[in-house]
C-alpha cells in the first residue's frame, strides 16, 4: 500500500505491519533461537513464552530427554509474573534479567516485552556470561517485532 496523507490510513497499515510481524514470524523466529543455542556453549534450550505461558517457539539443542522444557518453561512463567510485579511494586524498576540454578541446569529469563520473554536452558557447565549475552541480544532485536 503506498503511502497517502491520510494518517489513519498510515497507522492502520504500521499496526497490522506490527501485528504480522509478531504473529507471522515465525520462521524468523525458530532460525533466531537456532543462531543463539549455535553459539552458546552448553545451551540445552531457548524458548519464546508469552506471560501467559503458551510457548510460541522453541529451538531445542542439547536437552536431556526426560526433560519436557514445555512444561518447564510454563511454569516459569508464575515467577516471571511475580518477579516483574515485584520489582514494580517495590519501586525498583522494570525486572531486566533472571537466573535461575539447580544443581543440574541453569535458567536464564529475560523479558522481550511485558507479555513476552525469552527462556534459556543451559546445562551444568554451559557459559552463563555468553548466554546473558546473546539474550539481550536477541531482546533488542525482537522487542519491535513483538510490539503491539
Amino acid at each position: 500500500m503506498p503511502i497517502v496523507d491520510c494518517e489513519n490510513r498510515i497507522i492502520l497499515q504500521s499496526t497490522v505491519d506490527n501485528r504480522q510481524s509478531a504473529i507471522g514470524n515465525h520462521m524468523g523466529f525458530a532460525d533466531t533461537l537456532t543462531g543463539i543455542a549455535n553459539r552458546i556453549e552448553g545451551c540445552a534450550a531457548v524458548v519464546i513464552l508469552g506471560i501467559d505461558g503458551i510457548p510460541i517457539e522453541r529451538h531445542v539443542h542439547d536437552l536431556d530427554s526426560a526433560i519436557d522444557i514445555e512444561m518447564v518453561a510454563t511454569e516459569f512463567t508464575t515467577l516471571v509474573k511475580r518477579s516483574m510485579r515485584t520489582a514494580s511494586d517495590s519501586e525498583l524498576g522494570v525486572m531486566r534479567e533472571m537466573v535461575f540454578a539447580t544443581d543440574t541446569m541453569s535458567f536464564l529469563l529475560r523479558p522481550i516485552t511485558s507479555e513476552y520473554f525469552l527462556l534459556l536452558a543451559l546445562n551444568q557447565g554451559g557459559n552463563v556470561g555468553r548466554a546473558r549475552f546473546e539474550l539481550r541480544k536477541a531482546q533488542l532485536a525482537m522487542e519491535t517485532e513483538f510490539a503491539i
